[in-house]
């Protein structure tokens, strides 16, 4: 995989964890597959494609990649945060949606979710062609704080918000929507655009995990350009996907890793999640224990 890198919230978390599969599929087909792509489709309503055939193309280096295994957990480590980050919005814009908070959404709109000052905000927009962009008809932004300490409630917003990152973004989703997600049959994968310095990426991750049965592996990646229409490279190969399961009720939850030092980025999403349900959570790698705990919300590492 590419280097890109109490007991009251149980039931919150439950609710959460089984409320993405059905927020994600609300927003895929009520809203973007009416939209037009633009761009190289010249306005044309997209078409399934499938991934291109092995050799894949190679993800192109954008980035420096760190070197310490604390500079490589973090890259994976905020790829995580912002993948659950993209979640969360989604789902709060979607279930806003289907209150009547957000009024009158036409269905040829796009929905997307960007991140914009260290601030999520769900967009309805109307994607153009000359130059590629969007004309934003509604925003919803998690900015109150929320029941649980990494959640924020919605509120309609009329604030200036980056259409340059809304386009690109959607965009990119479009592509990943295109594509075939990974899952054989063991847990619904969904795409999540997140918007880089120079480019975008779209990950494939498990939507419908539950404390009895979360899915880790299966992780995907298409690397696009920043305005979203150019793909610049996608993953060759996808780890193993394994259905696990977290003891609600318990304190401490390990969760064995399949890699040697930087855990995968579904497995740090579930060790998130699982935070909520026991009060610490060990992500073992061959090399590596790294320790999150409730009470500090931080990652500890131990050398095995």
């Amino acid at each position: 995989m590419p280097i890109l890198q109490p007991a009251v919230m149980i039931p919150a978390a439950r609710r959460w964890f089984e409320a993405l599969a059905l927020s994600a599929a609300c927003a895929v087909s009520s809203v973007l597959p009416a939209q037009a792509t633009g761009g190289a489709t010249g306005g044309a309503t997209p078409k399934s494609a499938a991934m291109p055939k092995l050799p894949a193309q190679a993800l192109p280096d954008f980035t420096k990649v760190p070197t310490t295994f604390e500079g490589l957990f973090a890259e994976r480590e905020s790829r995580a945060v912002d993948v659950l980050g993209y979640l969360r919005c989604l789902e709060a814009t979607v279930n806003a949606l289907r209150a009547g908070a957000l009024g009158g959404v036409e269905r040829g709109w796009s929905l997307t979710c960007i991140k914009q000052q260290n601030e999520w905000r769900g967009i309805f927009g109307e994607l153009i062609d000359t130059p590629p962009g969007m004309r934003v008809k509604v925003q919803f932004a998690l900015r109150s704080p929320g029941p649980t300490p990494k959640t924020r409630s919605g509120m309609v917003v009329r604030d200036p918000v980056d259409t340059v990152l809304a386009s690109g973004t959607a965009r990119a989703l479009l592509r990943g929507l295109a594509a075939p997600a990974p899952g054989n049959g063991l847990g619904q994968f969904v795409p999540v655009t997140l918007a880089q310095k120079t480019f975008t990426e779209v990950w494939f991750v498990p939507s419908a995990n539950t404390p009895e049965r979360a899915v880790v592996g299966g992780d995907s990646l298409i690397q696009m350009s920043s305005d979203g229409v150019r793909e610049l490279g996608h993953a060759s190969s996808t780890p193993k996907m394994r259905v696990l399961s977290i003891p609600v009720g318990g304190t401490t939850y390990t969760l064995e890793s399949s890699e040697v030092r930087i855990p995968l980025l579904t497995e740090l999403m579930l060790a998130h999640l699982a935070i909520d349900v026991v009060r610490e959570v060990r992500v073992r790698t061959r090399e590596y224990d790294a320790i999150l705990t409730r009470a500090t919300r931080q990652w500890t590492f131990v050398k095995r």
